[in-house]
């Protein structure tokens, strides 16, 4: 399947039924699309022994990483066919600590698509909906299908 011949929605959908593989990304950060709809995804993250920082707890840097593949994954789901996109601003804040060998979700929902610029906000929770993370990201089309 060639990803600029299906809407971005279509190619999550195929992401998340495993007809097509997902990103590299997700070899280095454990996560698997389980929910795909309309300006909103769900992610399985995992964090392991590879993502700790020097105190032993799970770098910032995984929840930053995880954050932007949800807000992006769920803008993705409102672009045509050969949309490219690229993360202009990331914001993120960490309220709690994550834990290794731990199954989060990560949350993605659209605030805003505009012609050029998106708007989408983030959150990675626990099993009981508890908050570890939050953000939002602005993202700025880069090529419509006849520039791509």
């Amino acid at each position: 399947m060639d990803s600029q011949q299906m809407t971005g929605l279509e190619y999550l959908t195929a992401i998340q039924q495993g007809q097509i593989p997902g990103s590299a990304m997700a070899d280095i950060i454990p996560m698997r699309l389980t929910v795909v709809k309309p300006q909103y995804i769900e992610y399985e993250v995992t964090p392991d022994e590879r993502h700790l920082n020097l105190q032993q707890g799970i770098h910032g840097g995984f929840c930053a990483t995880v954050l932007d593949s949800a807000t992006g994954a769920a803008v993705h789901t409102t672009v045509g066919k050969g949309v490219k996109f690229s993360t202009i601003d990331l914001n993120v804040k960490m309220l709690k600590g994550m834990q290794s060998g731990q199954t989060y979700t990560a949350i993605g929902e659209v605030i805003r698509t505009g012609r050029n610029v998106l708007t989408s906000e983030g959150r990675i929770v626990d099993a009981e909906g508890k908050i570890y993370a939050y953000g939002s990201a602005t993202l700025l089309i880069v090529a419509q299908p006849n520039e791509a």
